[in-house]
């Protein structure tokens, strides 16, 4: 067995969307969601960048739907899965948040960020940093739809400690430890991919991840130049309340 560690998601890539899709994570419902707050935007949306865009699922169905998105991600490997499923010509760039996102490129129309891209800031001044880069590369009118999870989430994953899963083809150890005085957690990824002649590979990933009060978030929000059009619980799924585990936010750059 070869054994490596590495940078967030550069093993993870190659079982990525195996392991989403035994998960049933809901891309369609919310490509939908989003959707419908493009749609109630303030101006046309045509143009979209979508931030931490990981193999592309969200952003490729958002193509379908006659959108001109653009692809940002820090990593190269899940970046090489978005290309092969996005549109020909799709422009992608690889930048970690919350470095500066894309320069000399924009403005766009609309923005995107899910599946928790913005629970891998660690501080309220990251969070910060990346709304303000966003308004700079938003239109007037333009809005920003992302999502977070809770530390309703965070806590319960602390709770179960290690979990595990066996696909067959690929397994995986899964170890949420808080980060003692602080917000954060780390997520402890082991994964074992078998490779054609029978040996395992085996890759370990730390990933730190921050919950955000309601409160920091507004703060955010308006230090950044943005407002707030609406808060929902898990892309309109369920009712906003204390047992929300993931929160959908739906910003905009005021006219």
């Amino acid at each position: 067995m070869t054994e490596t560690t590495e940078t967030p998601y550069s093993g993870l890539a190659a079982v990525y969307d195996r392991w989403m899709a035994a998960d049933r994570v809901p891309y369609r419902t919310w490509a939908a969601y989003i959707t419908d707050r493009l749609e109630e935007a303030d101006r046309p949306v045509r143009s979209v960048l979508d931030l931490c865009c990981g193999t592309g699922m969200t952003l490729a169905m958002l193509q379908e739907r006659g959108y001109e998105v653009t692809g940002v991600d820090a990593s190269g490997e899940m970046l090489a899965h978005a290309r092969r499923r996005a549109a020909p010509g799709t422009r992608f760039h690889r930048a970690a948040l919350p470095s500066p996102l894309i320069a000399g490129t924009g403005p766009f129309d609309a923005s995107t960020c899910c599946y928790d891209g913005i629970n891998y800031l660690t501080s309220p001044g990251q969070l910060e940093l990346v709304l303000a880069q966003v308004h700079g590369l938003l239109r007037t009118g333009g809005v920003f739809v992302f999502d977070l999870s809770t530390r309703r989430t965070f806590r319960e994953m602390a709770a179960l400690g290690r979990t595990s899963e066996d696909f067959g083809d690929f397994a995986y150890l899964w170890d949420t430890r808080p980060v003692e005085g602080t917000p954060c957690f780390d997520y402890l990824v082991t994964v074992f991919v078998r490779e054609e002649d029978g040996r395992y590979t085996r890759t370990d990933e730390t990933h730190r991840q921050r919950w955000f009060s309601r409160c920091e978030l507004e703060e955010a929000v308006t230090a950044a130049g943005l407002e707030t059009v609406c808060v929902a619980d898990d892309y309109g799924t369920g009712t906003l309340g204390a047992d929300t585990r993931r929160e959908t936010w739906t910003v905009r750059r005021p006219r």
